[in-house]
């Protein structure tokens, strides 16, 4: 299958079972790179529209990283890479809270699947699990600042459609609500193009798995 193929593919799966057990592992990724991003620029002098602007454009950023990444040859080691990281980040949770939450199985699935796929050296399902972790950006960029003002818009609630569409109960795009006039329905183009353009252009030439 074309690299591209498996990346809209897997971009469509995530997107129906976000709020699901086997996507798990990659909502905890996603996340983790959000509050990162949040951590890197949140700072009392900043306003809050640019600190929702730099973190969408810090996560793009990310994307775009990885999406490289997966024309080197180490793109067999993508999973493995992001599933290390969010362990690693889950344990220093753990060790600052004092307690283990209902993450820690997503994270072991996620970690667990690396490791097997590496130690096997079995090339497309590595592929697909790499493309699983990646993506889980865009998807996070498209329930966080598009789904959650059409669930405004339409009236619908948290919860509504879970677990498997998981609206968010907040949203970075509130941040950009009001800002030079305009309603967050419109800045709702922002994390669209971010979480779009760079599969458009960069999902091609990859490795076929």
């Amino acid at each position: 299958m074309k690299s591209q193929t498996r990346a809209w593919l897997v971009l469509v799966l995530l997107f129906f079972l976000w709020g699901t057990l086997p996507a798990s592992p990659f909502t905890y990724f996603a996340n983790m790179i959000r509050q990162s991003g949040g951590f890197l620029i949140s700072h009392p002098f900043m306003p809050n529209p640019w600190q929702a602007i730099l973190i969408y454009m810090l996560i793009g950023l990310v994307l775009v990283t990885l999406l490289l990444l997966g024309r080197s040859r180490n793109r067999l080691y993508i999973a493995g890479i992001c599933a290390l990281a969010e362990m690693i980040h889950h344990l220093l949770l753990c060790i600052k809270t004092m307690s283990v939450n209902t993450n820690s199985l997503a994270i072991a699935i996620g970690l667990a699947l690396a490791l097997l796929f590496l130690l096997i050296k079995s090339k497309s399902p590595s592929l697909w699990l790499s493309d699983f972790f990646v993506l889980s950006l865009p998807v996070w960029l498209i329930y966080d600042g598009v789904l959650y003002p059409l669930s405004r818009l339409l009236e619908i609630k948290p919860g509504q459609f879970s677990p498997f569409i998981a609206i968010p109960a907040n949203s970075l795009i509130e941040k950009l609500d009001g800002v030079f006039g305009l309603p967050m329905s419109i800045w709702a183009l922002l994390p669209l193009l971010v979480a779009i353009l760079p599969l458009a252009f960069l999902s091609k030439n990859r490795q076929k798995g």
